[in-house]
């Protein structure tokens, strides 16, 4: 398969690449990257694809898929040229800036019958697979919280604020995990000076009345990324790739060794081949579920405006 790269810098050289240099069924045809410099420094087993600064020449080789790592302002109009094109289309979070965006992408994905894949790695990630399986054998999860702290200004105009760049992985990992859809929200919401979101408490409300809180702060020095799962007999905490379980005397401890569980890069080229079965995927191979993350957030943004109580539908 003959792939394009549309942004190779960030997570693209330290995730995506990586990933398709180790496959011998793949060649990297061309990367487009609008950085100098990041085209100049890419490594020497990229050095005889084709470069580009602008993506529109790359869609028009002869290729298969594009994996689209681009600051995600761009994304919806990357995406949609690559579609009209009949390209395969893996792309990192979010799928795009808006649910209409988002709602168009898949549309043209079913009506090209093409894969459009978002780049959600966490359903990949060990941690997670363990807690969704427990959760899967009959498990009933009581509450969840998740806690998000991160300082996002800088890249704020090109990738949006903290729901945008980071909050939209937690809001499609919750109902992953409970397979249960997000049905509501309300909270509240504060904004800086320039207009992106500093401080979001928000009540999350799933199928069969779960409840999961989410408090995110944003313009702090400090990281944080978790996402803690309480059960009757165990509960979780999910810290990326790491995971601390609890049993009835509250104390924490890591659970390691847990098994490899691939990665989204991989699985996309395994989806074209014919390899996974799209009812037995683990991710949306239609778009669906990050356009189901971006309706879940702009339903926050609202709830946020208002101070009410939003719905969220699934059409």
């Amino acid at each position: 398969m003959r792939l394009g790269l549309i942004g190779i810098g960030g997570f693209s050289a330290n995730y995506h690449i990586p990933h398709l240099l180790d496959r011998d069924d793949v060649e990297i045809a061309a990367v487009c990257d609008t950085s100098p410099e990041t085209l100049d420094s890419r490594g020497e087993r990229l050095r005889d694809c084709a470069e580009f600064a602008d993506y529109r020449p790359l869609l028009d080789l002869d290729l298969d898929a594009v994996v689209v790592s681009s600051p995600n302002i761009y994304h919806y109009d990357q995406c949609q040229a690559a579609l009209e094109r009949d390209l395969h289309l893996l792309v990192d979070k979010p799928l795009t800036m808006t649910s209409a965006e988002a709602a168009a992408l898949v549309e043209l994905s079913h009506s090209r019958q093409r894969v459009l894949m978002t780049a959600y790695t966490r359903h990949f990630m060990a941690s997670a697979r363990h807690v969704r399986q427990y959760l899967a054998s009959g498990a009933t999860p009581q509450a969840i919280t998740a806690v998000q702290r991160k300082n996002l200004e800088h890249r704020a105009p090109l990738h949006g604020g903290i729901l945008h760049a980071r909050t939209v992985h937690i809001v499609d990992l919750i109902p992953w995990l409970t397979r249960r859809p997000v049905i509501g929200v309300e909270g509240h919401i504060e904004y800086d000076t320039t207009g992106y979101e500093s401080f979001v408490d928000m009540r999350l409300e799933l199928a069969g009345g779960l409840v999961a809180r989410l408090l995110c702060i944003s313009g702090e020095s400090q990281y944080q990324d978790e996402v803690s799962v309480y059960c009757a007999e165990q509960s979780f905490r999910i810290e990326q790739r790491q995971l601390f379980t609890s049993g009835h005397r509250g104390r924490w401890s890591e659970l390691e060794d847990l098994p490899e569980c691939g990665n989204s890069t991989d699985h996309f080229l395994d989806a074209l081949q014919g390899k996974v079965v799209a009812a037995d995927s683990p991710t949306a191979l239609d778009g669906q579920d990050g356009l189901q993350a971006l309706r879940v957030i702009e339903a926050m943004v609202e709830a946020g405006r208002t101070g009410r109580f939003v719905t969220i539908g699934k059409n």
